[in-house]
């Protein structure tokens, strides 16, 4: 596994810390200066660009003229591109992606199932990764991060196996004075050794789940310890205000959250001042309501794609909610700010031996499974998994059997697994869908004469 992580880490470094993304990064930084017309016109100038390019290579667009003046975007935007949703990209991907879904060897592949536990792939370009590095460190950079300081993860990679007992339970990226734990290894038996590796490294900069991180600091906690990592940043999962205040507690000075996802249709993030910021320079975002019509109140995030000319997804609808923040931040940017994003419910669930399961560490087990519509995964009784699934036509045993497979390598090695077919997964009566559920029931209803400890 030390020479996967080496030669990795070497090979991300030499891709994505050179010449061109020092220059993205500096691009990037300077729009933070830019007046909020010059901003809109960059934005349109840029949607403008993703617009075009979809009407000349995806086929749902082919009827679309692509000769409109710029002042004429929006509203060629919001008449002539419906929105679509991951479910039509999967039911119709001869229209909504170039060349009919084949990808170009050069380009990279982005697997997600997300939170809805749909498996989707998105093609993306060279220049598209090289951009999202770049906005990812430009948000660094807003807590005084330059590279070259020491920071450490605390995500869904595979750091180390699985089966793995003894620590290390981390490895050294001494590319990117980098410190990758395995979040996989986060549990009591290893929490001190991996508490003492944070310690001695003393990163300034912690990249985690709001999960991983709140489990961390309840490790801390439980043990009478503190961490002094000056900034946290979380993403991936909604973050709630009580993992927010035990996490500031046990582990440093600031929390700043990140939204984005594999799609790359929206990117926001917070600020030092703990507003949510829309990056305007990334992608064309609006928020609608169940209509498809503008709002001002709580609707579903819609975005368009401004740096991924790959697979340029136009008025791509997404599961998460949010609303417009009106006024102005003191951090000085002219970026609209967004109320926290809700609309991932997830529940609780716990792996062979009692240890919470990260739901985003859980989406790994999904990506490169073919053939599914949709899926739930239900904990049914301790150490016993349902994993529901929505099959599509081509679905088989071979699919069912990697899905398993991919849960005991990459998640918990443990856990029983049970995988059932079903003809739907219904959403909940508010309409929303919970992908991880816990069905348990409570142990204030065992039986007359259990124990409920």
């Amino acid at each position: 596994m030390f020479w996967k992580n080496e030669l990795r880490a070497g090979t991300r470094f030499v891709l994505r810390e050179n010449p061109l993304a020092r220059r993205l990064l500096a691009d990037l930084r300077a729009n933070e200066a830019l007046s909020a017309p010059a901003l809109q016109e960059f934005s349109l100038r840029h949607l403008q660009r993703s617009m075009r390019h979809a009407i000349a290579h995806v086929p749902a667009y082919a009827h679309i003229d692509p000769a409109f003046p710029l002042e004429h975007t929006l509203a060629v935007l919001q008449q002539q591109f419906p929105i679509i949703d991951k479910l039509a990209l999967l039911q119709q991907r001869a229209q909504f992606y170039p060349r009919g879904g084949a990808r170009r060897p050069w380009e990279a592949v982005g697997k997600t199932s997300g939170t809805t536990g749909t498996p989707l792939s998105v093609w993306r370009s060279a220049r598209s990764v090289l951009m999202e590095n770049a906005f990812l460190h430009r948000h660094w950079a807003w807590s005084g991060y330059r590279h070259g300081m020491t920071r450490a993860s605390l995500r869904g990679d595979m750091v180390v196996p699985l089966a793995r007992r003894n620590p290390p339970y981390w490895f050294w990226n001494r590319y990117d004075r980098q410190l990758m734990l395995s979040s996989r290894h986060l549990t009591e038996a290893c929490a001190d050794a991996m508490i003492d590796a944070l310690e001695q490294h003393a990163p300034v900069l912690l990249q985690a789940y709001p999960s991983t991180a709140y489990a961390l600091a309840g490790f801390l906690a439980r043990r009478g310890r503190f961490l002094r990592i000056p900034y946290v940043y979380t993403a991936s999962e909604p973050l709630y205000p009580h993992q927010r205040a035990l996490i500031l507690e046990r582990l440093g000075g600031s929390v700043m959250d990140m939204y984005g996802m594999a799609e790359r249709v929206a990117f926001a993030t917070e600020c030092e001042f703990g507003a949510m910021h829309i990056n305007p320079d990334y992608s064309h975002v609006e928020i609608v309501d169940e209509h498809g019509q503008p709002t001002s109140g709580y609707g579903s995030v819609v975005g368009t794609t401004f740096h991924n000319l790959a697979q340029p997804l136009l008025r791509y609808r997404l599961s998460d909610q949010t609303r417009w923040k009106p006024g102005h931040c003191p951090c000085g940017r002219h970026f609209p700010m967004i109320e926290g994003v809700t609309g991932k419910l997830e529940d609780s669930i716990s792996g062979g031996d009692g240890t919470p399961v990260s739901p985003s560490v859980l989406t790994f087990a999904f990506k490169g499974v073919e053939n599914i519509l949709k899926s739930q995964v239900a904990q049914v009784a301790p150490g016993r998994w349902e994993i529901r699934l929505v099959p599509a036509p081509a679905f088989c045993d071979a699919d069912s059997q990697r899905l398993v497979q991919n849960v005991h390598e990459l998640v918990d090695a443990s856990v029983h697994i049970e995988v059932v077919l079903k003809q739907e997964l219904p959403n909940t009566a508010a309409g929303k869908f919970r992908w991880v559920v816990n069905e348990m029931r409570p142990a204030s209803s065992a039986a007359p004469g259990g124990s409920a400890n």
